[in-house]
């Protein structure tokens, strides 16, 4: 039996989402999409092929949603991954060899593999299946290609970024939610670019601390949420709790238990809570 997948190799159905609901969807968000990579072909011919400097109009057209054919290069370029790879020539190679030298005397060997397999198993690139084939339909021309081995290419990658960042960054080592975000990135990027956008996204991007073991930016980040909640939604915040936030936040442990599904979100930047297409859109505001 044939499974239906989007473009980025997920599965279409879901136990939310039926195939004639996604076709539907499909249906009225193609031409969208069309219209928007006219308008960002036609942005960059006006810029002699290269992306134009931040400007009102790029936050206009990110925020309506970068095309598909060229979020690679829009996140890589905005995040300031691609100069932060510049400026560093052959770190990668280095830290993964330096990784792959350490075995198992790497602390986190044994929580990286653990979490590979866990990486969107409903993903055909990594997914057991893939082990059969060498895939060439990914959205980054190929890119997680290499010899069939007992893992699929994807997860064979993912186990090498992961493992370099663990070295490259001690600070953060490795968190589990990192593989989600690597597994991500592995479906737009090469290998190299994805180790420079997730040492981007953990120490530049995010604030201090959301991937260390303390987790302090992490619970900063809730604290902010449900601060917000307060202000803004206060209906709602009655609903999780009796105390104000401030009484909350004053006894440091009364935070609404809410917090303990939120934080999810934040360290994994919605993957697997929002829907793939939903989810891209918000990582190309982030980028």
């Amino acid at each position: 039996m044939i499974i239906p997948r989007d473009r980025y190799g997920f599965q279409k159905t879901t136990q939310w989402i039926t195939l004639d609901t996604y076709h539907d969807f499909e249906k009225y968000y193609q031409p969208i999409l069309d219209r928007r990579l006219l308008r960002w072909q036609q942005m960059l011919s006006e810029n002699e092929s290269k992306l134009p400097d931040r400007c009102n109009q790029v936050k206009r057209y990110i925020r309506k949603g970068v095309p598909s054919q060229l979020r690679g290069t829009v996140w890589f370029h905005y995040s300031g991954a691609k100069a932060k790879m510049d400026a560093n020539p052959g770190v990668y190679d280095k830290f993964l060899i330096r990784a792959q030298g350490m075995g198992d005397d790497n602390e986190f060997a044994d929580l990286i593999e653990r979490d590979l397999h866990r990486t969107f198993p409903d993903n055909i690139q990594f997914s057991k299946a893939a082990t059969a084939l060498l895939s060439t339909s990914s959205v980054n021309d190929g890119s997680l290609n290499c010899a069939t081995t007992k893992s699929p290419p994807a997860i064979d990658a993912l186990r090498r970024v992961l493992s370099a960042f663990s070295v490259y960054c001690p600070s953060v080592g490795y968190c589990q939610s990192l593989n989600y975000l690597v597994g991500m990135l592995l479906l737009f990027f090469k290998e190299e670019e994805t180790f420079w956008c997730i040492s981007t996204i953990a120490q530049t991007i995010l604030p201090a601390g959301v991937y260390d073991v303390t987790m302090e930016g992490a619970s900063i980040d809730q604290a902010v949420l449900m601060m917000l909640l307060y202000e803004r939604m206060p209906q709602l915040w009655y609903k999780l709790t009796d105390k104000t936030f401030w009484e909350a936040e004053s006894d440091g442990v009364s935070m609404p238990t809410i917090t303990l599904v939120t934080s999810h979100w934040f360290l994994t930047l919605f993957i697997n809570i929002l829907p793939t297409e939903t989810v891209l859109r918000v990582w190309d505001c982030f980028f």
